[in-house]
């Protein structure tokens, strides 16, 4: 993970970003589920936010709420700042980590999502950030995790060589950025989320190998 702490680095990997456009929908499609509960947020926390395009997306919608940025990265927060400026002081901005998620200063929260960043975590630093997302929400809120995961033996190849006829393909290829053998296969995440004590969790969205996971916490 120093690859985040590396200006240079994440200049690369946000000003080529080929896959920001393909996430809008689930990213409102998060922000619909929200609404259709009936009960708008008050705190919306983004873990990984790195740009904040996905809280951005969930300000919007609820403009009464306010949203916690929380990442490990000092450059990200710079990224961060500039693209969640029109917000002003509805975002709290608080660099932690991740994989310690209980240790980070936030309040209690009705909305928690993440984007692609799980996929970087271990199956044990997995299992404890779901546990320490429940704890983090208040009765009734939500979880999306917006991520890559792994795929059965053959797809995620296959997957990796049409992908870009979809969203484009990158100038050049991050030559620091590896994930492959880490992502875990969506079910096993669902089990998790589900171990965490949340309501069953579904996939409203899915392209290729990447996939919206939704979950509630019981009220």
């Amino acid at each position: 993970m120093q690859t985040w702490h590396s200006e240079s680095f994440v200049a690369e990997w946000s000003g080529d970003d080929v896959l920001s456009d393909m996430l809008t929908l689930p990213r409102q499609i998060s922000a619909a589920l929200v609404a259709g509960a009936g009960e708008p947020p008050e705190h919306i926390v983004d873990v990984g936010s790195g740009p904040g395009g996905y809280l951005s997306v969930l300000l919007r919608a609820f403009p009464q709420a306010r949203g916690t940025w929380t990442d490990t990265s000092g450059p990200m927060e710079e990224l961060g700042r500039e693209g969640l400026a029109e917000f002003g002081d509805r975002v709290t901005f608080v660099l932690g980590d991740a994989e310690e998620l209980a240790s980070i200063p936030i309040d209690r929260a009705d909305v928690v999502v993440s984007s692609r960043m799980l996929h970087h975590f271990q199956a044990e630093s997995l299992e404890r950030f779901y546990r320490d997302a429940f704890d983090l929400l208040e009765p009734g809120g939500f979880l999306f995790n917006l991520d890559h995961f792994g795929s059965p033996p053959g797809w995620e190849q296959r997957y990796r060589q049409i992908r870009g006829q979809f969203t484009g393909k990158r100038k050049e290829e991050l030559s620091q950025h590896r994930h492959e053998d880490t992502m875990l296969p969506l079910g096993q995440t669902l089990g998790y989320i589900e171990a965490a004590g949340f309501e069953k969790p579904d996939i409203p969205w899915r392209t290729f190998f990447t996939a919206l996971v939704a979950a509630r916490k019981p009220e």
